[in-house]
């Protein structure tokens, strides 16, 4: 294990790098909400009326809203915990179909979790608003901060599902893409004619197209074979 020298190495640590993301961020939160959300009514949630010792759901003595907040709560903490562990070793997956499919989980879940607590915050604010006042002795905190919770948990898996699209968005493997720019990278990767090596353009002339050639690289003519010339006698 390595243990950091300086502050500057505890910065720069994956520990530290890896809290500082935001989806780390923002599991932490939405699994800090859930827990307040499933405790609070586990703890206060469940008191008795003033005229007898049968213990009641605090909103509106429907145990369905209480027992819907807490399984709600819990599973949603319990799912923030298994993705934080997931994303502690996602950067150590190289297969690239497995990592695609965990981000389109993650973003399914998150759009789903977002839904689950919309839908809960409604109903329990519904029960908390039909609650006759001062019906219970205790257990009023509790159910306002497992509403209040409820409607925060809505806005924080929103934005999960918000990081999970753009990481999926981002990180798609793409077969092939055709585009104005890749097309301008590989006629500018062409190299031009250097005015080393010159082309030979025939040129039309008056004697044809061998003018040009004959007047531009004269050394490519066929050299004349020498002629034998008959010594006079002396």
């Amino acid at each position: 294990m390595h243990i950091p020298e300086s502050l500057q190495d505890l910065a720069d640590s994956e520990a530290v790098q890896f809290l500082k993301r935001p989806k780390t961020i923002t599991r932490i939160f939405a699994g800090v909400f859930s827990l307040i959300v499933f405790s609070s009514l586990l703890t206060d949630g469940y008191q008795n009326k003033t005229d007898n010792s049968q213990l009641h759901c605090v909103l509106n003595s429907n145990s369905a809203a209480c027992s819907f907040a807490v399984g709600a709560g819990l599973l949603s903490f319990l799912s923030s915990l298994a993705f934080l562990a997931l994303d502690a070793h996602e950067v150590r997956l190289s297969s690239t179909r497995f990592k695609t499919a965990f981000q389109l989980l993650d973003l399914i879940l998150a759009v789903i979790w977002a839904g689950i607590w919309a839908v809960g915050f409604c109903f329990l604010a519904n029960q908390w608003h039909r609650s006759p006042p001062r019906y219970f002795l205790l257990g009023s905190n509790s159910a306002k901060a497992a509403i209040t919770f409820s409607f925060f948990s809505i806005l924080i898996w929103i934005f999960q599902a918000y990081l999970a699209f753009q990481e999926l968005r981002n990180d798609a493997p793409v077969p092939y893409k055709r585009s104005l720019d890749e097309g301008g990278v590989v006629l500018t990767s062409l190299s031009p004619p250097s005015a080393a090596s010159p082309v030979n353009t025939p040129t039309t002339g008056p004697h044809g197209p061998s003018y040009a050639s004959s007047s531009l690289s004269p050394y490519l003519s066929t050299p004349m074979a020498p002629r034998l010339a008959m010594m006079p006698d002396n």
